[in-house]
């Protein structure tokens, strides 16, 4: 099979553990490079941008990564993606596309802070869920689609990887024939919940949390407090003047979500 259009043919990679949560910024046995010295690559919006970087790189191995600026895995994975891009820069095209984040300005203000060369694109909301809908993408992140030099879909993987995993999966020798499979090590929930501890809508959060996760698996951010604020900046938390929870699993992470419900419907949507 050719082409970009059937995506849904393949069978899901399980999501490995490679990063226990709160130890979620770098991979373990990765130098991290100095990205003040990398120069920071195009950042494009648009359903239609992506299609066309897709159709321009037929002939090369294509790595298409989905994440979010609030999605932590996701931000600690880029860096080795974008090395990968670097030192293999005109044999292989990396595509990171920002599927989760509402608002441009959030991307925008990502950027200040961390440099990448790789080309980034922004979808809205809209062409977020369009794109889930026809590339048949489960409700977690990152996930990383690799395409071999005829647009073929070789592997799809939920969930975070190190960076010999990204240069072996566009090798010419080390493609595989169909979607590689990865057995689960280790699943070991993990949810972050954010809002005014003395919120109602909070403090339900936090019990249906603590009922999924355990209290050692829930970690909790008021905004309202300066070094809680703090934390969230730092892990790139985004405080939207709600209250939120955030199921992680392994190196992949759920949408945030607003009630106990909808909570535990993510929480499920992890381990599908």
């Amino acid at each position: 099979m050719t082409g970009y259009s059937k995506f849904t043919d393949f069978l899901w990679i399980p999501i490995v553990l490679l990063f226990l949560f709160p130890v979620i910024r770098h991979s373990g046995g990765h130098t991290p490079v100095d990205d003040s010295l990398v120069e920071q690559g195009p950042l494009m919006s648009g359903r239609a941008v992506l299609d066309s970087l897709l159709s321009d790189n037929l002939g090369k191995p294509v790595i298409v990564n989905f994440w979010a600026t609030w999605c932590t895995p996701c931000v600690g994975e880029l860096p080795m993606i974008d090395e990968v891009f670097r030192s293999m820069e005109g044999r292989v095209a990396v595509i990171a596309v920002d599927i989760g984040d509402l608002e441009l300005e959030t991307l925008l203000k990502f950027r200040e802070e961390v440099n990448l060369s790789m080309p980034v694109v922004w979808l809205n909301e809209n062409d977020a869920v369009n794109l889930k809908d026809d590339w048949g993408l489960s409700d977690v992140l990152p996930i990383t689609v690799v395409f071999d030099s005829e647009g073929n879909e070789v592997i799809r993987a939920a969930g975070t990887r190190d960076e010999s995993f990204f240069r072996n999966a566009v090798e010419e020798n080390s493609l595989p024939d169909t979607t590689a499979e990865h057995q689960i090590d280790e699943q070991i929930l993990h949810i972050n919940v954010v809002g005014q501890e003395a919120d109602s809508l909070t403090q339900m959060l936090m019990a249906e949390a603590v009922e999924l996760a355990s209290e050692e698996g829930v970690d909790f951010y008021d905004p309202s407090i300066a070094a809680d604020s703090l934390a969230m900046e730092e892990l790139y938390l985004p405080n939207p003047g709600y209250s939120y929870a955030q199921p992680c699993v392994g190196g992949a992470c759920g949408r945030l979500v607003r009630t106990p419900g909808e909570l535990r419907q993510a929480v499920g949507n992890l381990s599908n």
